[in-house]
């Protein structure tokens, strides 16, 4: 399943969306200034607000500014010492009263980042969610801050992903330079690197972040590898994919940003940004566990070779099309080389098709809303599309039918932002076949099959 709504291209929504932003906005790839070191060090850089004695009140609106240019120095230093694996430099901003819990959690932060091989991270822009009282000078304040920022995982990322950080704040109001983190958490969505316990594995063609024993990791990187070399022998080339294989189904859920509720049933699920017009370059696969481990391990591969097309197709087209094209296709090449009879893979379906009758239309991007309870069945109708396709004009001539739908070929048609009518010009100009006659055909199949 693909998108971080599970759903096919049709669905997809850039993951992560930065946050309004606030009083001071940061280029996205604005790189540190010289007055970038640990804010306690660079107060020269900051004017404090004059007037009145030390016990003197400070009003927010009086040192806003200065507060909120403190807080991105901060930061911009924070995350380049992130991406040199400064240690020091990561922590030191914590405040010491803090530390005792703060400073080991950061410091594990720190480690699956770099393991990672996270690079490129910029800020783009930081809100206070709560603001500070008034307070007089030589007292100390708190105040919230989200940071929203984009990074890149080295050898794996075309493109940036983004993703916000909820942060304390503490200071002097008479010092608004020397302020210090006293609390730092993901914001709603969390990141790899805050799974304690993350085992990192790379190779040419995959990064597996698993939780979890050897044999868990070790089978992860091992169905990965079978997976690509099953999309390449259908697609022509296989994405380089990270894979993330989380210890519960609860993290399965945030990281993918849904509900457990959302995930019953659902063994994997790729998710990422998209830009209409533009190739996908910073998807994830995120294995979720419960419904993983119940499956055999040749069901492991469909799964993991399904999500790996939506990578490798996302990465190398422009165009969304309709969801029983991206599903039906990811189910094609999941199922070419297992040796299951055809009714057995598409039961689901079939006895959708007894219960509400032989379908006159594709399925509907509607369909493969898991709310429906009819998931299974609009995959299963979907593969048999594909695969009397397939049939009759051969497998080669199907991915040329994708790639054309999808923008990787050029397909005269006056409305393509219209998925199904670039479908219908792909049909005619790749197979020379319409979708009657598609739909048809695909109708006997079905009545071959319950008979």
């Amino acid at each position: 399943m693909s998108s971080t709504r599970r759903r096919g291209p049709a669905r997809e929504v850039a993951s992560a969306t930065v946050a309004a932003l606030l009083a001071l906005t940061v280029s996205a790839c604005t790189t540190p200034g010289p007055d970038s070191g640990h804010p306690a060090t660079a107060a020269s850089g900051v004017t404090s607000p004059s007037g009145g004695g030390a016990d003197a009140e400070v009003a927010p609106e009086a040192w806003a500014a200065d507060r909120q240019r403190a807080v991105t120095v901060l930061l911009r230093a924070r995350f380049a010492a992130a991406e040199r694996s400064d240690e020091s430099g990561w922590l030191a901003p914590l405040e010491r009263a803090s530390s005792a819990a703060l400073r080991p959690t950061q410091a594990g932060v720190l480690d699956r980042m770099t393991r990672m091989g996270v690079e490129s991270i910029r800020l783009v822009g930081v809100r206070e969610t709560t603001a500070p009282v008034p307070a007089a000078r030589g007292t100390t304040v708190e105040w919230d801050v989200r940071a929203s920022l984009t990074y890149r995982l080295r050898g794996f990322d075309a493109r940036p992903r983004s993703f916000d950080l909820d942060l304390t704040f503490k200071a002097d109001p008479g010092r608004p330079a020397a302020l210090a983190i006293t609390a730092s958490a993901p914001s709603e969505r969390p990141q790899p690197w805050d799974l304690a316990g993350l085992v990192v594995r790379r190779s040419d063609t995959a990064l597996v972040l698993a939780v979890g024993d050897d044999d868990r990791v070790q089978e992860v990187v091992r169905r990965a590898r079978t997976a690509a070399s099953r999309v390449a022998s259908v697609w022509g080339e296989v994405r380089p994919a990270v894979w993330i294989a989380p210890a519960t189904d609860a993290d399965a859920a945030r990281l993918l940003g849904r509900t457990t509720g959302d995930l019953d049933g659902v063994a994997a699920a790729t998710d990422g940004p998209l830009t209409p017009g533009e190739r996908a370059g910073a998807d994830r696969i995120v294995l979720v566990p419960g419904a993983w481990a119940s499956l055999r391990p040749d069901g492991r591969d469909v799964v993991m070779t399904h999500e790996l097309t939506h990578v490798t197709v996302r990465a190398s087209t422009t165009r969304a099309v309709p969801v029983w094209l991206s599903e039906g296709f990811a189910e094609l090449v999941a199922y070419e080389p297992v040796d299951l009879p055809e009714a057995t893979i598409v039961a689901p379906a079939l006895e959708r098709v007894r219960a509400s009758g032989l379908p006159q239309a594709l399925p509907a991007d509607a369909d493969f809303d898991p709310g429906t309870h009819a998931l299974a069945a609009a995959y299963g109708l979907s593969l048999l599309a594909l695969r009397t396709l397939a049939d009759a004009h051969g497998t080669q001539a199907v991915v040329r039918l994708y790639r054309a739908a999808a923008g990787g070929l050029d397909v005269p048609t006056s409305r393509l932002d219209d998925r199904e009518a670039a479908v219908d010009a792909a049909l005619r100009s790749t197979t020379g076949t319409t979708r009657a006659a598609l739909v048809r055909d695909w109708q006997a199949r079905i009545r071959d099959l319950l008979r």
